[in-house]
């Protein structure tokens, strides 16, 4: 067999496996929207009022949970890059209750599960105006959520961007670069 037909075989299962397969498996991942529990955790729906009587607006308030998630994301989670290379058998957490409370390494989609609800259990937002977005970042794919403000879609992702230190508004693209989306959002 030709080598260059033995390389497109390799490079065809690696993304059936990457943006299928993966897909299939993994919670959070699928191919549809996914929407939040019918019963939240006290702890979850005890923040998500105490962030809504904080927060004026809807921008306001995707801040505050934005800010809470990240700060979870980088002390409580210990999510790293490295950890997303060796923890695999991490990604199959699904219970919200479980990644709330852990103190281990957690994946982006459980993250961005966890602002998913906060988003849209609140008073501010609903379930349509969280999208969930996929892009190929270091040969895998990453997972980030587009947001509705007012007639905007912004940017949220607090695994990706979040932990390198991008702002509000940025996701991660080709080889972890970040971009920014949506400049009148940056943080002061």
């Amino acid at each position: 067999m030709n080598i260059f037909w033995i390389i497109l075989i390799i490079i065809a299962a690696y993304f059936f496996v990457v943006f299928v397969l993966l897909r299939l498996v993994a919670p959070f991942m699928g191919f549809k929207q996914y929407r939040p529990p019918k019963d939240l955790p006290k702890d979850v729906r005890q923040t998500i009022v105490e962030l809504e009587n904080k927060s004026a607006d809807q921008e306001s308030y995707l801040r505050a949970v934005y800010d809470l998630v990240l700060d979870k994301t980088l002390h409580q989670w210990k999510h790293t890059r490295f950890k997303a290379a060796v923890r695999i058998p991490r990604v199959w957490v699904k219970d919200l209750a479980e990644i709330w409370e852990t103190k281990d390494f957690v994946y982006c989609t459980a993250i961005n599960f966890v602002i998913y609800t906060m988003l849209a259990d609140s008073k501010f937002f609903t379930a349509d105006d969280v999208k969930v977005r996929y892009v190929f970042v270091n040969f895998i794919i990453h997972q980030y959520l587009q947001v509705k403000v007012g007639d905007e879609w912004l940017d949220v992702d607090p695994a990706g961007a979040g932990i390198r230190g991008r702002p509000l508004g940025a996701h991660l693209s080709w080889f972890g670069r970040p971009l920014v989306t949506a400049i009148n959002l940056v943080y002061s």
